[in-house]
């Protein structure tokens, strides 16, 4: 394959869920000898634990699949759970409150000062959660033993680049982690009118940069980058980034590979979206599933303003998909957008669409693609819509899956990739 243009992948957040519906995607391009022309990997999320693992296991793919399908299998919020650290903390907060209200030493406290006690306790996990209970911290460990070792950013290669996005709560901007450079935009042109401040992450664990790409609020505590990053280690005490999920950002992944100016700006993108579709069912009886909700609202307007700006009106060749989409919808909705002019003529050229054919009815029209793109036999070994409704209830969260599911969370990104890139990527659907 010649490179003339850029490829850049997305691979969206989504916990293990999304993990394990990239892993499809992975296959598919590397059957389609895209994967090993990919110039930029872009992650968020979910999508970091599995582009990470694919940048440091990218030379052997049949190693590379079955090794991550079995580490899908092994639960991350179980070794945190089950860490030391985790138990014997909670056990002397058990051990604690029990000491109050059953007095074994017959104290005989007075009433009140039991429950000024339990108050300082209730205080200090309120106040103090990510130093009682360091979740973030644990995860890194969880990450080292179950997916990456003691690997650091100068193991990444440097093709594809990859560049894992988190998001940068004292810059409300990404703050992206890649073997060329680690930095965040704000960074580089400082407001207080000093020099621009620099990171040298060489040497820093894989483990580090993916848990900040994964920090979900609320359970998990931001990640602080340590001074000895700093190129400059004054400048630790000029900024203090805190890195939490880069989905509050950029749930996509997309962001880096369409901006013009951007180290990672490329032609032609390929976005596998395995995030939590937007659902008209939530839980709403305390404070924090509203808040929850409050975030998935928030994540849904940035993803259609990023559809706005990034998708519909990028001059790229973009292949998005969708988890929760039915093969046989994505061509409807493509023809759909051609009768009402929403697709490139540089598109609608590769297929052959010319103005007869656009008058054609919207089954006629769907016809004719079908066969043209090959979709009876893209989808014969791909889901039936009640299995693609089923894996899209299965929850964004870092638990082990069934093997079953993985397969078919896999499958369905095995299927979508291949017929996304046939309709909308022609450049690259020339060359299969």
């Amino acid at each position: 394959m010649k490179e003339k243009f850029k490829i850049g992948l997305a691979l969206s957040g989504g916990g293990y869920r999304a993990a394990a519906f990239h892993l499809g995607v992975f296959r598919k391009l590397n059957e389609m000898k895209i994967l090993e022309n990919l110039d930029v990997i872009s992650t968020i999320s979910g999508g970091s634990i599995i582009g990470t693992y694919y940048a440091l296991n990218k030379g052997d793919f049949e190693n590379f699949e079955k090794s991550f399908t079995q580490k899908l299998q092994k639960s991350c919020i179980r070794k945190i759970l089950l860490s030391t650290r985790f138990l014997t903390t909670s056990i002397i907060l058990l051990g604690y409150v029990s000491f109050l209200l059953f007095d074994p030493l017959n104290l005989q406290l007075p009433k009140w000062l039991v429950n000024c006690l339990l108050l300082v306790l209730v205080v200090l996990l309120f106040i103090f959660p990510f130093k009682i209970f360091p979740l973030t911290k644990l995860k890194i460990k969880a990450y080292k033993s179950i997916f990456f070792g003691k690997s650091t950013i100068s193991d990444l290669p440097s093709k594809p680049l990859l560049a894992i996005n988190a998001t940068n709560l004292s810059t409300g901007t990404l703050f992206t982690f890649s073997r060329r450079k680690c930095s965040d935009s704000s960074y580089e042109y400082i407001k207080d009118g000093g020099k621009p401040i620099g990171f040298n992450c060489s040497k820093m664990p894989v483990a580090i940069a993916v848990a900040s790409s994964t920090c979900v609020p609320v359970p998990f505590g931001p990640v602080e980058i340590d001074r000895i990053y700093f190129e400059s280690e004054k400048d630790k005490f000029r900024v203090k980034p805190k890195l939490i999920d880069g989905g509050l950002y950029d749930n996509q992944g997309i962001h880096k590979l369409t901006q013009k100016n951007s180290t990672y700006s490329c032609d032609i993108l390929i976005v596998s979206d395995g995030s939590q579709p937007f659902t008209g069912n939530f839980l709403s009886f305390n404070t924090v599933f509203i808040l929850y909700r409050a975030l998935d609202v928030m994540m849904r307007k940035i993803k259609n303003l990023q559809f706005i700006r990034d998708v519909y009106s990028a001059d790229k060749e973009i292949a998005y998909f969708s988890l929760n989409w039915k093969y046989k919808s994505c061509l409807v909705e493509f023809v759909r957008a051609a009768k009402n002019n929403q697709i490139s003529q540089i598109v609608l050229d590769y297929h052959e669409v010319d103005e007869d054919k656009l008058n054609l009815s919207i089954e006629e029209l769907y016809d004719y693609l079908s066969k043209k793109i090959g979709l009876t036999e893209i989808i014969k070994n791909g889901l039936i819509d009640e299995q693609i409704d089923e894996i899209s209830r299965v929850g964004t969260n870092l638990t082990a899956l069934k093997k079953e599911t993985i397969t078919r969370l896999s499958t369905h990104g095995e299927v979508l990739t291949e017929i996304l890139i046939k309709l909308y990527c022609p450049t690259l659907a020339k060359l299969l």
